[in-house]
């Protein structure tokens, strides 16, 4: 969730798939009523989700759902159909339904679900209501005891693994990948990203072992140059030709090509013919956006503003790459991070990834039960050696910033998705 004064109500993490598992069966099993796109990863996972979404709308065999997390302004921006969110009020009955027999469930189990167990329970009950034939589903944390791994998948994805949620999925890169691994499932067809070493031999390993037919980016599928900032896709069987990938920053391009192996994968088995996955696969990568992922922020009076949810050293790397390119082609001048963390994120190592890029620091509290104190994201500034100003509010910060950056500057909100969707309810208002 973005925090105390947005919708929602704090997430606690309690692994396990007891809880989820029985309100699936109190409710009738609603995660069996259509087929599932499981994506799980460190980083990327949000956008190839949205990137799989619109390529398999594109197959028009019946409604498509996508479920993800976390919310940056509304919580009915996790599940959507069709591209459309829930209702606010269907989702008001469903969490008051899933309350209703989380009782029974902490009496058999030991504990109530979770936030993030009723909204997994309450995007399966949705999907299942407006007769869904898929859904392309985000793990939240990790993957094997992850909620929505108690749904069957027809794909499993795993876009990136790197070092993050330590407390919960590991202290080295093996155990954080054996987690993640975790959503590989006998003959089930699986596509993973660019891994580092560590991980990609255990995922790898894991799929011999479990028998999940296993492709791989750069090995099995890729993508090359097309020209004109266009990407061209080979898959097994198939090329898809040059496409303009509709979100900012070369890393979308992994993103796109991962997201459309896994749903040429599940076109084979559905019966799809070439001709018309190619078709699909153009018009979702270059229609598919992903709000506060590397993106310019809406809205009027936010010209030279842009979000990125980067929150740990990998995606700091990329988007340090990126604003570097901006730089080196004379898009941006002067560049001032406004940024927050949560308290239990890298900071120091966030800070070494973008030190390079970023002309000057304006650090803001976030507003959340997690968030990481000022003075502490003040004082790693001071420890890099690079410009750093605190502000008391977001709406400070965004102030300060702004002048900071000048007219010619850019202004980029990051540190976490929570920062995004603070940038998102104060300078643009609901997502669509």
């Amino acid at each position: 969730m973005t925090g105390r004064k947005g919708p929602g109500r704090p997430e606690e993490i309690r692994p396990g798939l007891e809880r989820i598992l029985a309100a699936f069966e109190i409710s009738g099993h609603p995660e069996r009523a259509f087929r599932v796109l499981h994506v799980a990863g460190t980083n990327g996972k949000g956008s190839t989700a949205s990137f799989a979404e619109r390529i398999v709308r594109g197959f028009s065999l019946g409604p498509v759902g996508l479920f993800t997390s976390p919310h940056l302004v509304s919580p009915e921006e996790r599940i959507r159909v069709d591209g459309r969110k829930i209702p606010r009020e269907a989702l008001s009955r469903a969490l008051r339904k899933a309350a209703e027999f989380s009782d029974f469930i902490a009496a058999a189990c030991g504990a109530p679900l979770s936030y993030f167990e009723e909204m997994t329970w309450a995007g399966c009950d949705w999907f299942r209501r407006k007769t869904a034939w898929i859904a392309v589903m985000e793990a939240g944390l990790g993957g094997r005891w992850d909620a929505t791994n108690a749904c069957m998948p027809a794909v499993s994805v795993i876009t990136t693994i790197g070092i993050d949620h330590r407390e919960w999925l590991g202290r080295t890169l093996g155990e954080i990948a054996s987690e993640k691994a975790g959503i590989l499932r006998p003959d089930v067809p699986a596509v993973i990203g660019r891994l580092k070493p560590a991980a990609r031999s255990l995922v790898v390993r894991r799929a011999g072992e479990v028998g999940a037919p296993l492709w791989e980016l750069g090995r099995d599928f890729l993508w090359e140059e097309g020209g004109r900032g266009r990407i061209r896709i080979r898959l097994p069987g198939l090329t898809v030709p040059a496409t303009r990938v509709g979100m900012a920053g070369e890393f979308q391009r992994d993103n796109a090509t991962v997201a459309c192996a896994a749903a040429w994968r599940l076109a084979v088995s559905g019966g799809i013919g070439a001709a018309e996955f190619v078709k699909a696969a153009r018009r979702g990568i270059e229609s598919a956006r992903w709000p506060g992922r590397f993106s310019r922020l809406p809205g009027r009076g936010n010209a030279g503003a842009w979000v990125d949810g980067a929150h740990n050293p990998d995606a700091a790397r990329a988007l340090s790459r990126e604003l570097s390119k901006l730089k080196e082609r004379g898009r941006a001048g002067r560049i001032i991070a406004l940024w927050s963390m949560l308290r239990d994120k890298d900071a120091h190592g966030f800070l070494r990834e973008m030190k390079g890029a970023v002309d000057g620091w304006v650090v803001f509290p976030l507003e959340h039960e997690r968030a990481a104190f000022t003075k502490d994201l003040a004082a790693a500034c001071r420890r890099k050696g690079v410009a750093c100003r605190v502000a008391e509010t977001f709406q400070d910060g965004w102030r300060d910033a702004r002048d900071w950056a000048g007219r010619s500057g850019m202004v980029i909100v990051c540190g976490s998705l929570m920062a995004a969707g603070e940038a998102f309810r104060y300078r643009v208002g609901e997502i669509a």
